[in-house]
């Protein structure tokens, strides 16, 4: 199986999963119907959906420095890196992205790098 090495990939692969309990979790949809979450590495882990700027490869963890969505909802938990805190509660999955976008840390400056990684505010 050939490793994962683009957010595209890690999107169809979760959305086209039919097993996994994510399976119709309106979360999952608005994240991968919003422009800027799409361009993050999504993960589907113990009723959350968290955003990677790099892809998952074991043993190698990426930073986790980016907002999550806790599922099951409404309210949707929109939740600091870390579960540090609450950022806020959002009445629906499309409105839990978008306060995930709007807490979306500036992107690391990468030398050498010329492609731009996603960061806060409106990207659509």
């Amino acid at each position: 199986m050939e490793p994962v090495t683009s957010a595209d990939d890690v999107w169809r692969a979760l959305m086209e999963d039919t097993q996994g309990w994510w399976v119709d979790d309106p979360v999952f949809r608005a994240a991968y119907e919003h422009p800027t979450l799409r361009a993050l590495f999504p993960m589907a882990t113990h009723g959350t959906i968290k955003f990677f700027r790099t892809a998952w490869s074991e043993p190698d963890t990426p930073a986790h420095d980016l907002p999550l969505i806790a599922c099951g909802g409404p309210p949707y938990q929109v939740i600091a890196a870390g579960y540090e805190r609450i950022i806020g509660l959002a009445a629906t999955a499309e409105e839990a992205a978008e306060l995930v976008v709007e807490n979306l840390p500036p992107a690391p400056v990468i030398p050498g790098s010329t492609c731009e990684m996603p960061s806060g505010g409106d990207q659509r």
